[in-house]
């Protein structure tokens, strides 16, 4: 089985060559251009941590992420997308081994500490079946993480110390594309429930590809012209990160069927509480949030 995913890739607000300041000092020589066609996001590859958030940041690594704006999808955020895709494989592998039992899968903390918690009872005997319960269980875990995670940036969570993610918190294509993960991870494994981690990367690679041209994915110059488009509407460029008004627009549906933002009429996602044996995904597994000394990040950011 695969280690948990280290923490989420870097990814950023909305817009483009967004600037940057730390307290009230701009950061010279620093901006993140955010933007790609479907043809530069290089290859999936499973976050255990090898990448580094400077790599990333900067695009030196293998794998590259950023925004493309879809005709059906609106804006798809790589990132997104592969963060959960990657917590749908691990949590599969982990709820799989486990499924029926009394476990608690443990995560790291995100302001507070993160735990899916299974339940005690028979699973089904047949391993096929079991399977399809136990990816249907980690795709919706895998996108309530991602839940929380734009709630925690909304209370000034920090992936890297001393630079709060206000400005991140429920961007308009967030959540969308981290549905768009799940499913496709969950397609992934429906057929190859047994691959390891490079094997998923490559398909996630095939399937990804294959998603970004369904939705109708256009150039980096075109995606450039809609962020451009919506600057004063959706973003501020007037503004440096990490203030958390970068952002103007936000989205905080939190349901298990998502419409894209900034398209009329596009292609609508879908996860289920539903599960195959009739039953709910709360009859095998919860989701829990528990305290940790962090706490006190809610009451400080109550009024902003």
């Amino acid at each position: 089985m695969a280690d948990a995913p280290v923490g989420v890739r870097p990814c950023c607000a909305f817009g483009k060559d967004l600037k940057a300041q730390v307290g009230n000092v701009p950061v010279p020589f620093f901006s993140v251009g955010n933007v790609l066609a479907a043809d530069e996001i290089g290859n999936h590859i499973y976050n255990d941590g090898s990448q580094g958030v400077s790599r990333s940041l900067l695009g030196l690594g293998d794998e590259h992420n950023g925004l493309i704006f879809t005709t059906q999808g609106g804006f798809i955020d790589t990132a997104h997308v592969r963060d959960t895709a990657d917590f749908t494989y691990y949590l599969f592998g982990e709820i799989r081994q486990k499924l029926g039992t009394d476990a608690v899968i443990t995560l790291p903390n995100e302001l507070r500490q993160r735990a899916i918690v299974l339940k005690q009872k028979t699973k089904p005997k047949n391993v096929v079946q079991a399977d399809l319960l136990a990816l249907d269980i980690a795709g919706v875990m895998a996108f309530r993480l991602a839940q929380w995670h734009e709630i925690a940036q909304w209370f000034g969570m920090e992936s890297v110390p001393g630079f709060k993610e206000f400005a991140s918190a429920f961007s308009p294509e967030d959540l969308y594309s981290n549905m768009l993960g799940a499913t496709l991870a969950m397609e992934v494994l429906r057929l190859q429930p047994d691959m390891d981690v490079k094997a998923f990367g490559r398909e996630m690679d095939r399937v990804t590809q294959r998603a970004l041209k369904a939705l109708g994915a256009v150039s980096a110059s075109e995606t450039t012209k809609r962020i451009d488009a919506l600057d004063g509407k959706w973003w501020d460029s007037s503004k440096r990160l990490p203030d958390k008004w970068v952002l103007r627009k936000r989205d905080y549906d939190l349901s298990l069927s998502l419409s894209p933002n900034g398209v009329a009429d596009g292609t609508t996602l879908q996860l289920s509480e539903d599960l195959h044996d009739g039953g709910t995904v709360s009859d095998w597994a919860q989701f829990e949030l528990r305290k940790t000394s962090l706490d006190g990040a809610f009451a400080r950011c109550r009024l902003r």
